[in-house]
């Protein structure tokens, strides 16, 4: 009895032992079959889903300045001196401080009488009086009212002319001695020509010295060598059309469309320039410099892979809008591997990363 209840005991605890492990087992199977449904169940996260938009691409503005390497031809100029008007002494004499003379400002008087330095596109040669005509009289009317000045642009020296002249040589030599100015007339002996707007220049005259008229023995300035002209050597074809400029010791100044750089700032920059003085050699009048020539205003433009355009036709082609609309483009330009285009009229939101052989009417 005692034996057969031992016995009794341990198939008992196999039995329930068993029980517990197919317990377990069930209980995991369970567990994961609901994992499994729990897993099914879960929504893919919005990075990973499928875009509605695939194989398009959002289209993004930057600006472009179509800036390229130029060429250019810089001639030199000789130093020059500038004349005095009349003979006499030197009784007054202030050289600019910056060595650049200006149009419309005074440096020197000759025995006593004020003369003020202005630039004419013709040379001053004679003294003026009402009703008198001529390219001097329309450069001297030209040239005062860059100044400020006023006054007529009828090609006559009339009133309107001689006032002007009036009040600008009273801003320079004092009201007392404008009041000496003859009416109704210019005196060519009031003022020292200069070539240029502004000129670096050396003043070659000093205070109590005896200078003559008309001779560049004695004159009022020496000018310093520097540049004459600055011309581009032949312009980049396939360049977008616009206002350009180009950059001088990091400044920009304006080129025409005929590649010729004439601002007299721009020729004062050159003249200075290390790359350009550097490269010069000694007597030579014409030396070849590399400039940065770009547009003056940056335009908008559109950064596209290549395999977006189709129906290219030289630089003119299409892109085509998500929904299959196709626009026409021209081609700027290239950056890091992509296509710079403008588009005409207004610019989808999104197009074709690559739309094919889509038709494409580009002229």
């Amino acid at each position: 009895m005692f034996r057969s209840g031992k016995n009794s005991a341990r198939t008992r605890r196999r039995v329930n032992g068993a029980g517990f492990v197919a317990a377990c087992m069930a209980a995991c199977l369970a567990a994961g079959m609901g994992l499994a449904v729990g897993l099914e169940r879960t929504v893919t996260p919005p990075s990973l889903s499928a875009s509605p938009d695939a194989g398009s691409l959002r289209l993004g503005s930057e600006e472009f300045d179509d800036a390229r390497s130029l060429n250019v031809d810089v001639t030199a100029s000789p130093a020059s001196g500038v004349a005095f008007p009349v003979s006499g002494r030197v009784t007054f004499a202030s050289c600019p401080a910056d060595g650049v003379v200006r149009s419309g400002s005074h440096e020197y008087d000759v025995d006593g009488t004020p003369l003020v330095s202005l630039h004419t596109d013709t040379p001053l040669y004679r003294d003026l009086a009402y009703g008198d005509k001529g390219d001097d009289v329309t450069a001297l009317q030209d040239e005062l009212a860059a100044l400020g000045y006023g006054g007529s642009r009828s090609g006559v020296f009339d009133w309107a002319t001689w006032d002007a002249w009036r009040r600008l040589y009273a801003a320079n030599a004092g009201t007392a001695a404008a009041a000496k100015v003859q009416q109704g007339a210019f005196s060519r002996a009031l003022a020292v020509w200069l070539p240029a707007q502004a000129m670096s220049v050396s003043c070659a005259a000093s205070l109590g010295s005896t200078v003559t008229g008309d001779s560049t023995d004695s004159p009022a300035f020496r000018g310093l060598a520097g540049v004459a002209s600055v011309k581009a050597a032949s312009l980049p074809d396939g360049r977008i059309q616009g206002d350009r400029v180009v950059e001088i010791n990091g400044r920009d100044y304006p080129i025409g469309d005929d590649g010729i750089v004439s601002d007299t700032a721009a020729l004062q920059a050159m003249a200075g320039w290390s790359t350009y003085t550097g490269a010069r050699k000694d007597g030579e009048d014409t030396t070849g410099v590399t400039v940065t020539y770009k547009l003056k205003k940056p335009i908008g433009v559109y950064s596209v892979p290549a395999s977006a355009l189709t129906g290219l036709k030289g630089s003119d082609g299409c892109v085509v809008a998500a929904d299959g609309t196709s626009v026409k483009a021209h081609v700027a330009g290239s950056s890091l591997g992509r296509t710079l285009v403008t588009i005409d009229g207004k610019a989808p939101a999104r197009i074709k990363a690559d739309p094919g052989q889509a038709a494409c009417d580009a002229r």
